[in-house]
């Protein structure tokens, strides 16, 4: 499964009352697990900007930090028991309990933490390849046994003489790029080694096949 990510998640801390703020960078805690949660106490609030996100990302909040009864503080806190809050979208002043694109979202009077949730999506299906190394012949391209300096790449398809993009990881994130001219032998991990096609890969990540 995949997790939600952003390409920047800030979040700005606001006290009206002596007109201070700060603003806390949580891009690279979110994007770890997919989720960042924000202690609120002593702030009136805080506006957070959502920078490409990769799926929708929910909103919640409580008061619970799941402290011992009777313990003395500083005492561990593991925030539970969230409910669903409302923000205020600032691109049109409307109530939102989610957000899946670029925006600004303020959040006032709510509970003592502040919980950004990205949803777990299923990876891509994905096929593993052999791709050669790079050369200017084609015919070493398709002589080649993509046993010695080939490297397992991947794409979206098992038709093999379909594939238009081949990608360094199996969730399809990563292109493999070329210089539009070498030529690379691939083939299936699971057919014969005799079974080679040859491409030429493009600057872009775009597969030709011969």
């Amino acid at each position: 499964m995949a997790t939600t990510s952003v390409d920047k998640l800030l979040i700005r801390l606001q006290k009206f009352s002596s007109k201070v703020s700060k603003v806390v960078d949580a891009t690279d805690s979110f994007n770890t697990t997919g989720s960042f949660y924000q202690d609120l106490s002593g702030w009136d609030s805080a506006v957070v900007q959502f920078v490409n996100p990769s799926a929708a990302i929910t909103f919640k909040t409580t008061n619970d930090d799941d402290s011992v009864t009777g313990q003395l503080l500083p005492a561990p806190e593991v925030p539970n028991n969230w409910i669903g809050v409302t923000g205020v979208n600032l691109l049109d002043k409307s109530d939102v309990t989610s957000i899946a694109t670029d925006g600004i979202v303020e959040f006032g009077i709510i509970g003592k933490y502040l919980l950004l949730e990205g949803a777990e999506t299923a990876d891509p299906l994905s096929y593993a390849y052999l791709l050669s190394q790079p050369t200017p012949n084609i015919n070493e391209a398709y002589n080649s046994s993509l046993q010695n300096g080939a490297r397992v790449v991947y794409a979206s398809t098992n038709n093999q003489g379909g594939v238009q993009k081949f990608f360094g990881d199996s969730r399809l994130t990563l292109p493999v790029y070329g210089n539009g001219t070498d030529w690379y032998g691939f083939r299936l991990l699971s057919q014969p080694s005799n079974n080679v096609n040859a491409c030429t890969i493009s600057s872009t990540g775009s597969v030709s096949i011969d």
